[in-house]
């Protein structure tokens, strides 16, 4: 198998295993191809790159060179973008349950302030009045590839929810702002192309009640992200333009219809723009007949979680057997001394043998960004893939990097 051209053997010989690799001429391409989808004469269009996926510095500057803004959610992240050459006004802080620290960070670095609550309100007032204010409105319904990443809906634990959103954006005006916006964010992975004009409609019918009860104009209106890729499983691929097409046709009527003047669409892609882009390379340890068959890999979940935190299927290749038929049926597993270190029960692959390397497809989101060195397996390298040129952008963690956090106790 081959990376961008470049032999996966080789990277693994080059760098070791487990070992992230990222093909960065991918992502610039769904950057692009994600604008071009929204691209529009009537409605001005904002992008803000949601870093939680992968914040790498690397990748930031990716973004930024295509115009993108950043959506952060923590105060480090908002240091890095801030650090990466991303202006204050192109980026959108967006916390949960904010700290008195984190709203402070916020508002002492000029950013927009997406408020995850009413309560939220109180505590940054503490701290300063920003011009603007935006919060996060629950809309009461959700939908996301995973029970666990869907954000919308009453089981969800973000933002005000929206019978609560008049009081919300009141307590701001008696409080003496009178700039706005206003967020959503209802789930992540989806690959159903009519889930985001359905919920931009009804989130633009909430605002309009809004709008009517206080008299507030919204300088943007985000409706967030969640544009899918396919994983192992997964038949379908997002048809992005006929999404920005018809998200488009329901941003301008209901703008018009409710006449909420004239508002900045904005959006927070993360996966969409990452995922598909990055490789986890990992080697076959050893196979073991038990009760299961079982294929255990250097890499656990303390490199790629997503399996033991809700069930995500990632396509697993085994380099040069990508023609073969599968005759083994087995669970993939890792090192980890825990049971859920599994990342796929009962998969059919080819006949596989000790030193092996398998290759983790669609492994650009939220892989290395959640790592961690749990039994002390230290996260791994990363490397990116470059005008056909492997380059080498984080170094594997060892054991220095955790001893330097130790204070010795006498």
């Amino acid at each position: 198998m081959r990376i961008s051209g470049i032999s996966v053997k080789e990277l693994a010989r080059k760098y070791g295993t487990p070992l992230y690799v990222y093909d960065f001429s991918r992502i610039r391409e769904n950057a692009r191809r994600l604008k071009t989808a929204f691209k529009s004469d009537e409605v001005q269009v904002d992008f803000y790159y949601a870093m939680k996926a992968n914040c790498h510095p690397a990748i930031l500057k990716i973004f930024l060179e295509e115009g993108y803004g950043m959506d952060c959610v923590s105060p480090g992240e908002l240091q890095l973008a801030i650090q990466t050459g991303v202006k204050p006004e192109h980026i959108l802080y967006t916390g949960n349950y904010e700290s008195h620290d984190d709203l402070k960070a916020a508002f002492n670095s000029g950013v927009k302030i997406n408020l995850d609550d009413i309560s939220s309100l109180y505590r940054l007032l503490k701290v300063g009045k920003p011009e603007l204010i935006t919060y996060r409105i629950n809309p009461g319904k959700g939908n996301g590839k995973y029970e666990e990443i869907t954000t919308g809906g009453d089981k969800a634990k973000f933002g005000v929810p929206f019978e609560k959103a008049v009081i919300a954006y009141e307590n701001a005006i008696k409080a003496g702002i009178k700039r706005f916006g206003a967020h959503m964010m209802t789930g992540s992975g989806v690959l159903e192309t009519d889930h985001f004009p359905r919920m931009l409609e009804l989130f633009l019918n909430e605002l309009s009640v809004i709008r009517s009860t206080l008299g507030i104009n919204f300088e943007f209106i985000d409706m967030g992200g969640g544009f899918g890729i396919p994983y192992y499983g997964d038949d379908e691929v997002l048809d992005i333009e006929d999404v920005g097409k018809k998200t488009l046709e329901v941003f301008r009527k209901k703008v018009k219809e409710h006449q909420l003047g004239d508002p900045v669409l904005a959006l927070e892609p993360g996966r969409y723009l990452v995922g598909d882009a990055g490789y986890l390379i990992s080697r076959v340890n050893g196979i073991k007949e038990g009760y299961r068959t079982f294929i255990g890999l250097d890499a656990g979940f303390n490199t790629l979680i997503r399996s033991a935190l809700y069930g995500a299927q990632h396509s697993i290749v085994f380099d040069g057997k990508e023609d073969e038929t599968p005759s083994l049926k087995a669970d993939i597993c890792g090192q980890i001394c825990e049971n859920t270190d599994i990342f796929t029960k009962d998969r059919m692959v080819p006949e596989v043998a000790e030193g092996d390397l398998a290759i983790f497809t669609q492994a650009g989101a939220y892989g290395n960004v959640m790592a961690m060195p749990y039994n002390l397996r230290y996260r791994p390298a990363e490397v990116a893939i470059i005008d056909g040129q492997d380059v080498q952008i984080t170094r594997r963690e060892t054991i220095d990097d955790y001893l330097n956090r130790i204070q010795n106790i006498k």
